[in-house]
């Protein structure tokens, strides 16, 4: 009989089992930096989203307090149809906007653009009274709130009352 001369190398089995040791062990690294880089998605939308929520509430709150036609109910007044229109700040209650993604809010910022997108700005106003104050006369405040949705979740919400001075 001849000897046989064993040949050192992987078999078959050897190399499909480091194959899979392999691929399981990059899904493990890979892991993490997709979590970083969802992380940082979300952090450059809610980046924007406060930028948008503060730009609207600066918006709001320059205009007067109370309607040329005297105190009336929160909402837009008969023919105020656009923001361009609404003439004081309760006018702005029950304002949405969707699809808020323009070239003209990005132009002096440098933002993630695809991060507007899918973000929409609520608006509510709500006439207030202080302890003590005459609710028959007209009020001397109102809380404005301002929340950016995101696919319907609110991700971010600001409030600020202001006086009627």
């Amino acid at each position: 009989m001849r000897n046989r001369r064993f040949v050192k190398g992987f078999t078959l089995i050897e190399a499909l089992l480091a194959s899979g040791v392999l691929a399981a062990s990059i899904g493990a690294i890979t892991c993490p930096f997709v979590a970083a880089a969802q992380n940082e998605q979300e952090d450059a939308r809610r980046t924007v989203a406060i930028h948008l929520a503060q730009e609207l509430m600066e918006e709001i709150i320059d205009r007067p307090f109370y309607d040329n036609d005297g105190f009336g109910a929160s909402g837009p007044d008969l023919g105020e149809y656009t923001i361009d229109q609404f003439d004081n700040i309760d006018d702005f209650d029950g304002y949405t906007d969707a699809g808020i993604y323009s070239e003209d809010i990005w132009e002096p910022q440098v933002f993630n653009k695809p991060a507007a997108e899918g973000l929409t700005r609520h608006v509510t106003t709500a006439y207030a009274y202080v302890s003590g104050q005459d609710t028959s006369q007209s009020p001397t405040f109102i809380r404005v709130t301002v929340e950016v949705k995101y696919s319907g979740e609110p991700i971010v919400t600001l409030s600020r009352l202001v006086n009627a001075e």
